[in-house]
């Protein structure tokens, strides 16, 4: 629609044509032309009139043309009425009380149009409240006195908007933001709590029997204000009396419960809120809303929100424990501390619940509760049965449920994998308190679960191998080395049971877990290696008919080779063949991916290279099993690239591209050229590297395709030396061609990596391919994009960071010839880009990669006749980027980073005096420097500093030199 027929429609809102757009929302035209229509509506000066006026009138009988309306006034309040007219103000202001007005309220509105209406007044409110609407909670209250249920209703969303506007802590607001809502807190307290109060009273009292939104809405309101107000408005007879009746009442106690939690977390006085914790708690009991046990027919829900209410119970009074006992208040702090203890039968009773939804929210209270223990020197015979009571709690709540689903986990098993962590936190402090009581109970656990291991549910036996899993880290690192350990009996017994044979997935992966967490305990105990080794490979570990088991094995199983590679050269051959077996059938593992996946296979294929380096075999022998591995995957290789070069099958491109990363993993054992050649495997990678090679010529999915030929080529670049050369210049040519942006940023690492190995032995081709390359990333970095768009603003950015650390790697490892050897119009044309870096980027790290380039080139080419034309570039250009760039405002002296890029750019023109002398020197001090209008006293100053001072010294100096200078063009 054109312009013209928005503005024809604009004398009121088009309900049928937005019903349209709504109703073909995930039609991008219909979604551009909704989007065009709001904008029209909400830069002109009357589209808030008409929206209001209609829905005032109901006009319109959709929910969703009415939230249009609402959303364009919500703009309205949010960005203009501040600077709108009076009349204006006053109409909006009419036009709100409208909708209080018990004619208005007589339609019944979906939530979240109540919601967005009282959106609209909270951003009203905070605009106009006190100066411009004294009266607001006035008027309010009057529509409130004279309306219905309706009218009340609304007036309570208003004052949970408010809240949301002024308090709600989880809203980021500015520092002008903060002081004016603590004014309107003030102004509120001062003047209209007290009337809000009594407001809520009576419609508890007058509503209790038939409106329960009412009555919760209330409670909520009280629970979000109770924060900021005086508690005695609220703690008092006749309003706690109330919300206890309520605990009563099945469809308003969940309210009434969390209206208490927030009442019991204000802030307050210790010994009050003592008081006040106390009286709640004895009702609670009283009445039986706490107990110690749990009951048949419990309300989860319910539940839930009483252990979430005894948390904040706890929280508080350790809490106040904590400030009388920093206070010096010894007495006091003992007070509080058995009020604590009163309350743990109950802590340990929700925490051990059987719904993980009523034991999750007590957590922090039990954490909490331990960090009491933790300050306590000498802890009671009575301290350590609540500890230990806490460590069973914790283990039972560790226990799978029967109903988990393995292998189709949805959200209830996310949740409890969260809350395992959790619990795990828990376990790691009561660790910390009693080691010894935690390892009795871990052995104790562990021992008379494997003593009856075929009875056992898996939920039991998992738990148990977990608990020994969890103590890693904590106590294990004390005990590798200390015989007969309760550690290292608990593995002794794990290793030497029937475990690994056990009939389920989740005691089978956590076996293995622990295991690999422990690979420390074989190297002392390599008699246990061969058995396990070849569970490791057998029916129930890598060949399990569970694929869930054969996933995670896949990786563990790479990292246990690792860690006892030294130990299995004896049985290296035999794992190998045993992994040859799984690797047989390459073309249906890669088709139909049923057994094994193309990222499961490479833990495998490298777990295939640690064997054949740790074997006990020659190097011919051992070249000869590296190439029974390589050789399939030449030959699959060869067929899927004939495929590629006939169809642009994608699945196919994913096989070359894992084939590719099959060959790089049984490289990764060997971290340089000598292991390779002492391994016999030279001629083995060397002979691959032209067939992967080969997919630079791909056409079809080349970014795929590349991805596998650059990692090989980086494992190559450290398993070979001259053997790589040849193969240079064509790869250059081929990565280069075509090139994106994101494939120069792949590119340019793998460039690096080059330039820092073989240095001057590829002078000649980067001489050769310097320019191409650096035109590309030029041509990339002209292409327009979205500034506004912050992942096209990040892709552009990661570009020039690329660029950078090309020329980076040249200058640091004596290559700038590449450059100079350009001819001096490329060579400025490289300078200015650097320059450009080094003033105006974003990001102070990046800023000192340039500085360093061009410390580097001051140092190579500052000297006479060195490069033509530079010295004058130098005084002309790299001279003002010094002072430049800290003078930015954007050039933060207090980010880490930034500081760091002083130090850089002070030792560019410490090197240019180096190289210059006095020459450089008198530049400074009588051109350039009073060209910044610095008065003569700071200009010596300044340069005395600059030549003499050390680093350590040098920067504070230039930090406050730069500030002062900055402020001053600033005047």
């Amino acid at each position: 629609l054109t312009t013209c027929t928005w503005r024809c429609r604009r004398v009121a809102m088009d309900d049928r044509l937005l019903l349209g757009l709504y109703d073909d929302v995930t039609n991008v035209e219909a979604h551009s032309t909704l989007l065009r229509y709001f904008q029209e509506l909400t830069s002109s000066p009357d589209g808030w009139k008409i929206c209001a006026t209609d829905f005032a009138k109901r006009v319109h009988s959709s929910d969703e043309v009415k939230f249009f309306s609402l959303r364009v006034m919500e703009q309205h309040a949010r960005q203009k009425h501040a600077y709108s007219s009076d009349d204006d103000i006053l109409a909006f202001r009419r036009e709100l009380l409208s909708w209080l007005q018990p004619l208005q309220m007589q339609h019944e509105e979906k939530v979240f149009i109540k919601k967005k209406m009282a959106q609209i007044f909270g951003l009203v409110f905070v605009v106009d409240y006190p100066s411009k609407w004294p009266d607001f909670f006035t008027d309010l209250l009057n529509c409130v006195e004279m309306g219905s249920p309706a009218v009340a209703e609304m007036f309570l969303r208003i004052l949970l908007a408010i809240d949301e506007e002024v308090v709600d802590r989880q809203v980021i607001h500015t520092a002008e933001e903060n002081v004016r809502n603590t004014s309107i807190k003030d102004t509120m307290r001062d003047h209209h709590v007290h009337l809000l109060v009594d407001c809520w009273y009576q419609m508890l009292v007058a509503n209790e029997c038939d409106q329960v939104v009412i009555c919760s809405l209330v409670l909520e309101v009280i629970g979000k204000y109770i924060s900021w107000i005086d508690i005695n408005l609220i703690a008092n007879d006749r309003f706690v009396g109330l919300i206890l009746k309520y605990l009563s009442a099945a469809q308003l106690r969940e309210s009434a419960i969390d209206c208490l939690h927030e009442i019991v977390s204000k802030g307050m006085e210790p010994l009050s809120k003592l008081n006040l914790v106390e009286s709640f708690f004895k009702v609670l009991v009283e009445v039986g809303i706490l107990t110690t046990a749990a009951s048949m027919d419990q309300d989860v829900d319910f539940e839930a929100k009483v252990s979430k209410f005894l948390n904040g119970i706890g929280v508080a009074l350790v809490a106040s424990w904590s400030k009388l006992v920093k206070g010096g208040q010894d007495e006091s702090a003992k007070v509080v501390l058995e009020a604590i203890e009163t309350k743990l039968p109950y802590l340990y009773r929700y925490l051990s619940d059987e719904d993980d939804g009523v034991s999750e929210p007590i957590i922090t209270f039990a954490v909490q509760y331990i960090g009491i223990m933790k300050r306590c020197s000498n802890l009671s015979d009575t301290d350590r049965a609540h500890l230990q009571s806490l460590l069973f709690a914790v283990i039972n709540k560790l226990k799978y449920d029967e109903g988990y689903k393995f292998g189709s986990e949805g959200e209830e098993e996310a949740s409890f994998m969260e809350y395992r962590k959790e619990l795990k936190v828990l376990f790691d402090n009561i660790v910390q308190i009693d080691q010894d009581m935690v390892l009795q109970t871990a052995h104790s656990l562990l021992s008379t679960t494997l003593a009856s291991l075929h009875t056992q549910t898996f939920m039991n036996v998992e738990v148990a191998i977990r608990v020994l899993y969890m103590l890693g880290g904590v106590i294990v690192d004390k005990q590798y080395g200390v015989p007969n350990s309760p550690w290292q009996l608990m593995m002794s017994m794990m290793v030497s049971s029937e475990l690994c044979n056990y009939n389920h997935s989740a005691v089978i992966i956590q076996y293995y877990e622990t295991v690999v967490r422990y690979e420390k305990f074989f190297t002392v105990n390599s008699q246990c290696i061969v058995p396990l080794m070849k569970s490791f490979v057998g029916s129930n570990g890598l060949r399990s008919p569970n694929k869930a088991v054969r996933s995670r094995l896949s990786y563990l199983f790479v990292r246990f080779v690792k860690g006892v590679k030294l130990q299995i050269s004896c049985i290296a051959e035999e794992l190998l063949e045993d992994l040859k077996e799984i690797f047989s059938n390459l073309t249906l593992a890669l088709q139909t991916k049923e057994y094994f996946s193309g990222n499961e296979l490479i833990f495998l294929y490298e777990a295939a290279g640690i064997l054949v380096a740790s074997s006990i075999q020659l190097p011919e022998n051992k070249a000869q099993m590296m190439k029974s591995l390589l050789d399939p995957i030449v030959t699959h290789l060869k067929i899927y690239f004939d495929q590629m070069a006939e169809s642009a099958n994608e699945e196919v491109a994913q096989n070359v591209h894992f084939l590719m990363s099959f060959a790089s993993r049984l490289t990764k054992v060997f971290t340089n050229y000598q292991q390779v050649k002492q391994c016999g495997c030279l001629e083995c990678f060397a002979e691959v590297l032209p067939v992967i090679l080969h997919g630079l010529e791909v056409q079809r999915h080349k970014e795929l395709v590349h991805s596998g030929v650059r990692q090989y080529l980086h494992r190559m670049v450290i398993c070979l030396e001259d053997e790589l050369l040849k193969y240079v210049p064509m790869t250059f040519s081929l990565l280069l061609k075509d090139c994106k942006s994101q494939d120069i940023q792949d590119f340019v690492p793998l460039l690096n990596q080059l330039i820092v190995k073989y240095k001057l032995k590829i002078f000649p081709c980067l001489n050769e391919f310097f320019m191409p390359a650096v035109q590309t990333i030029n041509r990339c970095l002209s292409e327009p994009y979205d500034p506004l768009d912050r992942e096209e603003e990040r892709q552009h950015q990661s570009l020039q960071k690329c660029y950078y650390l090309f020329i980076s790697s040249l200058a640091t490892n004596e290559m700038t010839g590449v450059i100079s050897n350009q001819g001096l119009e490329n060579v400025e044309r490289v300078l200015e880009a650097v320059l450009n870096g080094a003033v105006n980027f974003p990001d102070p790290s990046v800023q000192k990669i340039c500085f360093g380039i061009i410390k580097k080139l001051v140092d190579c080419w500052a000297a006479e006749g060195a490069l033509p034309g530079f010295v004058e570039y130098m005084y002309q250009h790299i001279i003002p980027a010094c002072f430049m760039a800290p003078l930015k405002r954007t050039f933060d002296f207090n980010d880490g980073h930034a500081y760091l890029t002083l130090n850089e750019l002070a030792s560019v023109l410490k090197v240019i005096i180096l190289k210059r002398g006095n020459e450089a020197v008198l530049y400074l001090q009588n051109c350039y420097l009073p060209s910044l209008k610095i008065s003569p006293h700071f200009v010596i100053e300044f340069l005395s500093k600059l030549q003499e001072s050390e680093s350590r010294v040098l920067k504070p100096y230039l930090k406050v030199f730069f500030s002062q200078l900055r402020t001053l063009h600033e005047l």
